[in-house]
């Protein structure tokens, strides 16, 4: 007898888990289907295991400084310890899914599910189940390059790269965006010798021109290799190393290569086109209630294309149920952070000052350096700035760019600021906490009209 439930979820990774349990708060009778491991790539070979490198590579970069501050002395990093306590960092994690969909009443099969029609899935190894409703949240893929084929051993991936146990004394990266440029931070810190090649101009060509402009600055005080403008033809492994062949003919040769370029969304084999779901290269096409075009299949996270960012599949996971269940919800784009975890780090939310010209505003803006930031100095951490960008009509909080010590946690506010609609003044108005670090941003604030009070004019 087929097994029939309210909803069908396609996927347990950040879209996917919070999309059933969501459900099941609303009632539903809910089957989650993983082919893997609960948490998908972002907990399991993604966002958490970098986050957990990332830390352990400020902690030593914050100890091979200590010196002249009255505080001595070098951690050095292991890679095998660093890997296990990676582990039980991921295992905790998935662990904790896995009580809160049993804990709710969520059916969990293992197992590749498939479209075969309208409310109909196959499950790998269990059979056939029916839902009323379907939301498919199968992620994305890392994208191979030809001529620089993953082998696991000198030519890697990001997840690859997470399960090395030696540091490399050498790296190329191939790819200066996010992920590139996080895991060039991760292995200088480590004392890995890093060169990243980028096709374009500069590194995380999104972000902000001041803050890339500044990390690209830094990047090069500590040694990384910068060649920008520059293409990779191909690559070829000899006598225990790798040599990334330039379209130039130059050969630049290392350790090991990170290939990093980006992440396609996984539309294949999970049986759409039964189901005359459409989809292109760019992923699955939703609506503003991540419905696609057929009535009850909703989709969310990588899958659908655009951000292919964990928070944002977590609440396209979360609007999707609820739209299946009736409740009406739409998704709204527009106060998306993005998180960086370089050294320092890098986060931002709303528009860059040329977005904001080109969006028809007069743009002001308001620049603090955490240089004069008495909480930054006392951490050693005063590399960077805050900058908001704002409309110099009305003050209106259009956008927040911050390179700098803590930066992806001090994002959350401006978070809220772009949301609300805040304007600078404002937001300038709170009574802020001191020492803090978030002194900065009322400080940027007060600077969209000139009236930073630790701040020449």
């Amino acid at each position: 007898m087929t097994r029939e439930y309210d909803l069908i979820v396609l996927g347990g990774g950040p879209a996917g888990y919070p999309a059933a349990i969501r459900a099941s708060q609303l009632g539903a009778g809910v089957c989650l289907v993983e082919k893997e491991k609960l948490g998908g790539v972002c907990l399991n070979w993604g966002c958490i295991p970098t986050k957990t490198m990332h830390a352990l590579a400020h902690l030593v970069k914050q100890s091979s400084t200590g010196g002249g501050s009255g505080v001595d002395g070098t951690i050095t990093a292991d890679a095998l310890s660093m890997k296990a306590h990676k582990q039980r960092v991921v295992e905790g994690l998935v662990s904790g899914v896995e009580k809160l969909l049993k804990g709710r009443k969520i059916t969990v099969l293992k197992g590749k599910g498939t479209i075969t029609a309208p409310g109909e899935v196959e499950v790998e190894g269990t059979g056939a189940i029916r839902g009323k409703r379907i939301i498919v949240a199968s992620g994305s893929s890392e994208i191979e390059l030809p001529g620089m084929k993953f082998d696991g051993r000198h030519i890697l991936s990001s997840t690859d790269l997470l399960d090395i146990e030696r540091i490399p004394a050498s790296m190329i990266v191939v790819g200066g965006g996010v992920i590139g440029c996080e895991f060039a931070s991760i292995f200088e810190a480590f004392g890995t010798k890093v060169t990243i090649i980028e096709m374009l101009p500069t590194l995380i060509s999104t972000a902000d021109v001041q803050v890339v402009r500044l990390l690209q600055s830094i990047f090069k005080k500590k040694g990384i290799d910068l060649r920008l403008s520059t293409r990779v033809a191909g690559m070829t492994v000899r006598d225990g190393s790798v040599a990334a062949v330039l379209e130039n003919g130059e050969e630049i040769a290392a350790e090991t290569a990170l290939v990093s370029v980006g992440r396609r969304p996984n539309t294949g084999g999970i049986g759409l086109e039964n189901a005359g779901v459409a989809f292109d290269r760019a992923g699955i096409g939703v609506n503003a209630g991540m419905e696609t075009n057929v009535p009850g299949i909703y989709a969310a996270g990588d899958v659908v294309g655009g951000w292919l960012l964990a928070h944002v599949a977590t609440r396209e996971g979360i609007v999707a149920a609820e739209n299946a269940l009736g409740r009406g919800s739409t998704i709204d784009y527009g106060a998306v952070p993005a998180t960086i975890y370089t050294l320092p780090e890098v986060a931002q939310v709303g528009m860059t000052e040329e977005e904001a010209a080109r969006g028809g505003f007069e743009v002001a803006t308001g620049r603090f350096p955490f240089a004069a930031n008495g909480k930054a100095k006392g951490l050693r951490e005063d590399e960077g700035f805050v900058k908001w960008v704002a409309s110099k009509k009305d003050g209106r909080l259009l956008g927040l760019h911050v390179i700098g010590p803590q930066a992806t946690e001090l994002i959350a506010a401006g978070i809220l600021a772009v949301r609300e609609g805040m304007t600078a003044a404002r937001f300038a108005s709170a009574i802020y906490p001191h020492p803090t670090l978030c002194e900065a941003l009322c400080e940027a604030a007060e600077a969209v009209e000139g009236r930073a009070i630790h701040l020449l004019k």
